[in-house]
């Protein structure tokens, strides 16, 4: 299971890597959506059948590919 927080070091540590300098409230939004973002990689991150992208589940007769 993805990290539902992050510290003030590990963020530190990850904006300095991506060479970025935000103000204490970037950083501070910044940290609130990580639970967001966790949920949403639970969320995509499962099993798909080949109907869950209907354009690739799609096959045009020829007359109509025309």
């Amino acid at each position: 299971m993805p990290p539902t927080t992050i510290g003030d070091e590990t963020l530190a540590h990850l904006l300095a890597e991506a060479g970025l300098s935000l103000t204490d409230a970037q950083r501070q939004e910044l940290k609130t959506v990580v639970q967001g973002l966790a949920a949403m990689k639970a969320r995509v991150r499962q099993p798909r059948g080949p109907l869950a992208e209907l354009a690739h589940g799609f096959a045009p007769k020829p007359e109509d590919a025309a």
